[in-house]
């Protein structure tokens, strides 16, 4: 009883593995091309021998091309391989060769050991011309180009393979000025090209100045110093003030343009002259002192009263 439950226990869970793996192993595998795909396929591939011997290698690329697309084989992509060599499209050739290899490497029939030599040959013979170049770019992403065509984004992992003579790399992202370099590059060598894209210009040349000597500038708030200022200053539109003692202080907006010089003198307007307090006038004040003197000499005559005249030295001179 307890071998039944054990292989209740065990072999189901075995069984169903086993059918699990059974599937992926069939749905690895891969499907059988209908009738339809075999005769398209069987077109395209004499359509390409036709034009390769024909010497039309651009049109033989494409037939070829599209037999290998619709049935992967061997034969067909060594063609491909030859279509590009003739086209003189030597790096494609190369790589193509060689992904022959990785694909077929254990050729069975004499005939298809005879093509695995043929291709050996030709990456024999392309890499005698071949020279790496390992591209190192400053910023990460970047696109990288060489001779026009994008091969990656920055970091590269792998060297880049170019035929010997001189080649153009180049570097580009958006926002960044693009870093070019030509390099004259050697069969068998390696070399190194390094590109470090700048960033475009975002900020304005400005020199400022005022009609007052010491006058002080702050932008957007913040204190730029005594005039006269010169700087770089991030585009955009600003708010500039401009102030000195006893003068109205100055504000003003101002637009910079990314790579242009801007200058601006401020002419700054004196304040106004405050007007006196009353008091402060000098002809209040004399105004109050006629009136009182005046005031004194009444009280003065008013204290002696009726015709009696003092007695006083003047007096009695008089009589």
């Amino acid at each position: 009883m307890r071998k039944v439950r054990n292989l209740v226990r065990w072999g189901v869970p075995a069984v169903a593995l086993l059918v699990c793996l059974s599937a992926s192993a069939a749905a690895a595998q891969p499907a059988e091309p209908d009738q339809a795909t075999r005769d398209a396929a069987s077109a395209h591939f004499r359509a390409g021998r036709d034009a390769f011997t024909a010497g039309d290698f651009e049109t033989a690329l494409t037939e070829f091309r599209a037999a290998n697309e619709a049935i992967p084989a061997s034969r067909a992509l060594s063609y491909i391989g030859q279509c590009l060599h003739k086209l003189n499209r030597q790096i494609e050739a190369l790589h193509t060769f060689r992904q022959y290899v990785e694909l077929y490497p254990n050729p069975t029939t004499e005939r298809d050991q005879t093509a695995m030599q043929e291709v050996k040959d030709w990456i024999d013979e392309l890499e005698d011309v071949v020279g790496k170049v390992q591209v190192s770019v400053a910023l990460s992403g970047a696109t990288v180009l060489v001779d026009g065509q994008v091969i990656g984004n920055a970091p590269l992992a792998d060297a880049v393979e170019v035929v010997q003579g001189p080649h153009t790399f180049r570097a580009e992202m958006e926002g960044y000025r693009a870093a070019e370099e030509t390099l004259t590059v050697a069969a068998g060598q390696a070399s190194t090209v390094t590109l470090i894209p700048t960033p475009l210009q975002t900020t304005a040349t400005v020199n400022l100045s005022a009609n007052v000597p010491g006058a002080a500038a702050t932008l957007d708030g913040t204190a730029l110093g005594m005039l006269p200022f010169a700087g770089d200053i991030e585009a955009g539109v600003h708010q500039l003030e401009v102030a000195a003692e006893g003068y109205e202080t100055a504000r003003l907006a101002i637009t910079l343009q990314a790579g242009q010089p801007f200058a601006r003198a401020v002419e700054l307007v004196p304040l106004p002259e405050a007007d006196e307090a009353w008091y402060e006038k000098w002809w209040v004040w004399t105004i109050a002192g006629v009136v009182v003197a005046g005031a004194a000499t009444g009280i003065v005559l008013g204290t002696m009263g009726g015709d009696t005249m003092p007695d006083s030295d003047w007096q009695v001179g008089l009589q």
